[in-house]
């Protein structure tokens, strides 16, 4: 298969209190955990899509703030991603929507049929998650300066899938 054009991903941190939103894709295979985002639609600007991406996954709709983290996922003879991550403030206080931590779940909110689970997760368990893409360490650097760092360049973070039982 020859390798497609750019596609575009916007991601969206949102935080609440000591935990940070993260969803789950349905597809096959092994589990899956993204930031809440998406691709950016023809005419539409990065800040647009990732608050449009961010409220089909979630239902929550937050200010996107500052771009944190740039990296890209160059499949070998396949797709090219280049993967925009922002940050989110609120909008409303986080427990008006849903609470974080207390079985409150974005996912009945979430109005894209590919989102299986969303979730608040700490920073420990952050190390655990098959974060896709794989900057799981870049992402607790910014979550742990309130994603005022600088801008994070990580180039091609691609990683290939690892059959279950095969690790």
């Amino acid at each position: 298969m020859p390798v497609v054009e750019p596609r575009i991903r916007v991601a969206v941190c949102v935080t609440a209190g000591e935990r940070l939103l993260v969803v789950a894709h349905r597809r096959p295979g092994p589990r899956r955990w993204l930031l809440p985002g998406g691709g950016v639609e023809a005419g539409e600007t990065l800040v647009e899509a990732a608050r449009r991406e961010l409220m089909e996954e979630t239902g929550v709709d937050v200010q996107i703030g500052r771009l944190v983290i740039v990296c890209e996922a160059i499949e070998p003879g396949r797709r090219h991603l280049v993967n925009l991550v922002f940050v989110g403030r609120w909008l409303l206080p986080p427990e008006s929507l849903w609470e974080p931590g207390r079985g409150g779940s974005a996912a009945a909110r979430a109005t894209d049929p590919a989102i299986e689970e969303a979730s608040w997760v700490t920073r420990e368990e952050l190390r655990h998650l098959s974060l896709h893409p794989p900057i799981g360490e870049a992402l607790a650097a910014a979550w742990a300066s309130d994603f005022t760092g600088p801008l994070m360049f990580l180039g091609n973070v691609w990683e290939p899938d690892i059959p279950p039982g095969a690790g």
